[in-house]
């Protein structure tokens, strides 16, 4: 074994000890990751280290020039990915029958552990900048006309996402649950007798302690609500009462919705996205006077998290929406100062 050769392999062991050493869960999960999530992360990686050839303090720096913690920790992720799956790809190199020109796999190696003790270095100091202060997408709800998503809706006619934007009015659901498909029908409530329209929603961000799997959400067919009698109409003209909404991409949801927001009010200051729906559809529940339905229609297990979306000022002055039952398959835990529900509209069955 000629110089070169241990050089390199002293190489491997340096990087390998730095994986050991740092290894998250979620790189040791690296195989449960889809496919079209390892493309992005590889993607991200690639274009974190361009940048780092031309920045000065290199890797460290390009992933520093952020003040948004949740985008330099989606960096990090990226990176111990990617470089998990380099190091993979150069130990097998390494100890294949035909290893490849040794000055090359020498200098490969030497990039490798140049990245990963700037990922090392990364990890130990965290974010180092000024972070962005985090602005809820409830305060965008200011200055809005009291029937903003009415005007939006109106906005969108003759376009192709008309019909997504009252289901986001009608449900507060997110732009991935639109992406997952809603489900929507009418029929017969067997206890009270009352004619129901009932939208459900598979819903994202579930694991065994977080979020509602299925949530419904009920209105009478008698709201005189303007979005509410639309969809009433939609079903009328269907063989059977049921159709199914849904977009192929939550971010070209969102771009037709800023556009649509700044052609009503280029003026405003904040941008308008879907989530402002979600912050809207919370607002109105909270005004409606019972906190946990809130809960519910948001597709939260957790009262606490309630308190980050509209709050009951914020609900509509014109066209409140007023679900008449809100239905999920988990309890709501309650918050840890006690419940603070008045009433309750219709408890979830």
């Amino acid at each position: 074994m000629n110089e070169l050769t241990l050089r390199i392999q002293e190489l491997a062991n340096r990087c390998q000890a730095i994986l050991d050493a740092m290894r998250s869960p979620d790189v040791q999960e690296q195989r449960s990751t889809s496919h079209k999530t390892k493309i992005e992360y590889e993607r991200q990686a690639q274009q974190l280290l361009q940048r780092a050839r031309h920045v000065e303090g290199g890797l460290f720096a390009v992933v520093q020039s952020t003040r948004c913690v949740t985008t330099f920790r989606k960096r990090l992720i990226a990176l111990e990915h990617f470089l998990f799956s380099q190091q993979e790809q150069l130990t097998r190199q390494l100890n294949a029958p035909a290893v490849q020109a040794a000055e090359i796999l020498h200098l490969r190696f030497f990039l490798q552990l140049k990245h990963l003790q700037a990922l090392q270095r990364l990890r130990q100091q965290g974010m180092t900048g000024e972070r962005a202060k985090r602005r809820s997408k409830r305060q965008s709800l200011a200055g809005l006309t009291a029937n903003w998503r009415i005007d939006l809706c109106k906005r969108a006619v003759g376009g192709r996402y008309l019909f997504s934007l009252i289901v986001l009015a009608l449900t507060g659901c997110r732009p991935s649950e639109l992406v997952h498909g809603i489900d929507i029908w009418r029929g017969k409530d067997e206890v009270t007798g009352k004619l129901l329209i009932h939208l459900r929603i598979r819903g994202a961000k579930v694991k065994d302690s977080q979020g509602q799997p299925l949530r419904t959400i009920s209105y009478d067919t008698n709201d005189p609500h303007p979005l509410v009698v639309v969809v009433n109409e939609l079903l009328d003209t269907q063989s059977e009462p049921r159709v199914f909404a849904q977009v192929r991409s939550a971010v070209n949801l969102t771009v037709e919705i800023r556009r649509l927001a700044r052609s009503l009010w280029p003026k405003h200051k904040q941008p308008i996205t879907a989530y402002c729906f979600r912050h809207q559809f919370a607002a109105d529940l909270k005004a409606n006077g019972d906190d946990e339905a809130t809960s519910r229609g948001l597709g939260h297990i957790s009262a606490e998290t309630r308190r980050l979306y509209g709050t009951a000022g914020q609900a509509s002055k014109g066209h409140r929406l007023r679900p008449l039952r809100v239905e999920v398959e988990r309890p709501v835990k309650p918050r840890s100062r006690g419940p603070c529900t008045k009433w309750r509209i219709e408890p979830a069955s």
